[in-house]
């Protein structure tokens, strides 16, 4: 812990990344949430099969890449890709920067594979509009609950840039995360399914994102019983895994 204080141009660096960190969130949540709305209707021109191959490609790349830097190499792949001693620092950030590219990619690019077959209009289409809305407001609140400077990447250029090393909080059930052990992942499911267009393309990403949304979580859970140990398994036996439970969780007191 005895790293700071950082150099002037260490410090100007881990503000650059901060800024392309943030820049790229909004990009990518932007890009989500019009093309999910709209059905995946835009988007480049290919010809079958390469669009199928194309978009299988861009469903893919997300939850394996992003499951592989969750793994203790990619941590350390992470922390070897800035020079100048901030890549272990900036492991938080460089995180959320790939995400949000990844992301952008799959939402910006995306070849569209055919044209709409279902859409609601009127009252059904506001209500499920107003689903959608609800879902994106979970999402922020989710991730607000497991801590914001993690899952938006300003914990690690901020400390840099204050010249303080990163600290973690302790692990707590608060918010959503009393009522379903994976909020964030019942938030993404949500707005998955919520949209009021469908098209092949729509249901061809909701629901091979919304596996990796219910499967993902155990290998989560398997990384915070080796870090949080009997803590988080007694959360485990008070909390749902998915479908939400809106009775108040009461951790057990410690000895």
């Amino acid at each position: 812990m005895s790293q700071p204080p950082y150099r002037k141009i260490q410090r100007m660096q881990a503000l650059a990344w901060g800024v392309l960190c943030h820049l790229a969130f909004a990009a990518a949540v932007l890009s989500m949430m019009v093309k999910l709305y709209g059905g995946m209707q835009a988007g480049p021109t290919l010809p079958l099969p390469a669009a199928i191959l194309w978009d299988a490609f861009l469903i893919l790349q997300f939850p394996l890449f992003h499951s592989l830097l969750l793994t203790p190499k990619g941590g350390q792949w992470m922390a070897r890709l800035i020079p100048g001693g901030l890549g272990k620092p900036l492991r938080t950030t460089t995180f959320a920067i790939i995400a949000s590219l990844q992301i952008l990619l799959c939402f910006l690019f995306w070849a569209p594979l055919g044209s709409v077959f279902y859409e609601l209009h009127g009252l059904p289409r506001l209500a499920t509009t107003l689903v959608y809305i609800f879902g994106w407001g979970l999402l922020m609140k989710s991730m607000a609950d497991a801590g914001l400077g993690v899952q938006m990447g300003y914990k690690g250029w901020w400390a840099v840039w204050k010249n303080q090393n990163v600290t973690y909080s302790p692990w707590a059930a608060k918010g959503t995360l009393r009522h379903t052990r994976h909020p964030m992942y019942l938030a993404y499911t949500l707005l998955l399914w919520s949209g009021p267009v469908w098209t092949l393309d729509h249901v061809a990403i909701a629901s091979t994102w919304s596996l990796y949304c219910i499967i993902a979580p155990l290998h989560k859970e398997a990384r915070y019983k080796k870090r949080y140990g009997q803590v988080f398994q007694s959360y485990q036996k008070n909390v749902p895994y998915f479908l939400p439970r809106f009775l108040k969780h009461k951790p057990e007191k410690s000895s």
